[in-house]
């Protein structure tokens, strides 16, 4: 049963690899197009106009992403996984197109509408996560269930590793004299033409059952059960886009890292977040519920954040960032099961693309304001973020001393 499970969940997990790794490859060159002395694609603007339009920026993604994850899960749970996962990679190319042609240019305006068009289309781990749920449905099959969000968050993870990397390289000159930054958005548009391939081919439809049941905006954020589990991923989500972010910015500034270390950071993070995964996940499945773990590890992960800022040497980094992904690698993957174990199966995809949506809506508010806040003081987002997971986990322990059945 669970070979067959993982074979038909393969394909998805392909194309979530391929959409992270397209995701990252900006991710360490961010900085330097638009805060970099030498190579800003924004000359003679300053610092403060360029950190503001670098938040803008970031935040156009998940802009589109609120908007289109709930309506991908509602559909894929009307119409079936694999039909709309193969439109939701059509829109994610053109995206990526309009935005490497706005880079090449220099249009902010256009990566904006760019970055938004992949944001709203970016419907790959929702339906991946309703796939999930579409092949243990049954209470004894939870384990196997955790295991596999966990097995998506390896390949989130291991896109991590790979995209800042790649993105790092392909937009440096002096590796390829006609590499700039606009070529890390045409290997992303590239690479999802590659996942809708493998869709095509290799993915089966698991959706057995179809809803009929009439879809509003978020309206499965008005389930009681439901409502107070969103709340709690939306500061937990505060929490940590604020890191992902922001830390990039902060190690530019206080360290002078170039593209290159960053995308090593990443990699680093990335690969801890792997290992908390493949061990830590499922060993506090045998132990705590997904809303214990969730609570537990909020508090660790605002701990692990200050830590991260809290000394000035460079090399503490490599300490500190383990903590990070490990309490990332927890927090990832019970997010997501705290939502899916409390939705009904008719449901999976709406209910995780609502979840999607209150992720990305947090991301748009990191990015927004984030902004204007490391402007302030580069270190501000960050605390901010740990205090925000701090919010989260308070939430849940109300809820786990209100209710039993949590």
């Amino acid at each position: 049963m669970r070979t067959q499970t993982r074979r038909e969940l393969i394909p998805y997990a392909i194309v979530i690899l391929f959409a992270y790794v397209g995701f990252s490859l900006p991710l360490p060159i961010l900085p330097e197009m638009f805060l970099g002395q030498d190579r800003s694609i924004l000359p003679g603007v300053d610092l403060h106009t360029r950190m503001i339009l670098l938040g803008l920026v970031m935040s156009s993604f998940p802009l589109g992403q609120f908007f289109g994850s709930p309506f991908l899960g509602r559909l894929s749970d009307r119409y079936g996984r694999k039909k709309i996962v193969l439109m939701s990679l059509a829109g994610t190319t053109l995206g990526y197109l309009i935005t490497a042609v706005s880079v090449y240019s220099y249009s902010v305006f256009g990566m904006f509408i760019g970055l938004a068009c992949c944001g709203f289309c970016e419907g790959n781990i929702t339906i991946a996560q309703s796939v999930i749920a579409d092949l243990h449905q049954g209470q004894e099959q939870q384990r196997e269930k955790a295991a596999n969000f966990g097995l998506i968050n390896i390949f989130i993870s291991v896109g991590f590793i790979v995209g800042p990397l790649m993105g790092a390289q392909l937009a440096d000159p002096s590796v390829v004299s006609w590499f700039t930054f606009s070529t890390p958005f045409w290997m992303a548009a590239c690479m999802t033409l590659v996942g809708m391939a493998i869709i095509y081919v290799y993915s089966k439809e698991t959706l057995k059952e179809k809803s009929v049941e009439k879809w509003k905006l978020l309206s499965a954020f008005n389930r009681p059960k439901l409502k107070n589990f969103y709340i709690a991923n939306f500061f937990l989500a505060l929490g940590y886009f604020a890191f992902f972010r922001f830390f990039p910015v902060f190690l530019e500034r206080q360290f002078h890292f170039d593209p290159a270390m960053l995308s090593y950071v990443m990699v680093y993070d990335s690969l801890a977040i792997t290992a908390g995964v493949i061990w830590l996940v499922p060993f506090l499945s045998k132990h705590l519920k997904p809303v214990e773990s969730l609570c537990l590890f909020g508090v660790l992960l605002a701990v692990s954040f200050a830590a991260c800022q809290f000394f000035s040497s460079a090399s503490a980094l490599w300490v500190t960032l383990i903590c990070v992904g490990l309490c990332l690698a927890v927090v990832f993957t019970n997010a997501s099961l705290l939502i899916s174990n409390a939705a009904s199966p008719q449901i999976q995809g709406q209910a995780l693309g609502t979840l999607t949506s209150v992720q990305v809506l947090a991301e748009f508010v990191t990015g927004l304001s984030g902004g204007p806040l490391a402007a302030f003081a580069v270190t501000l987002p960050l605390y901010v973020g740990a205090a925000m997971a701090v919010v989260c986990s308070l939430i849940l322990f109300y809820q786990i001393r209100r209710c039993s059945d949590v």
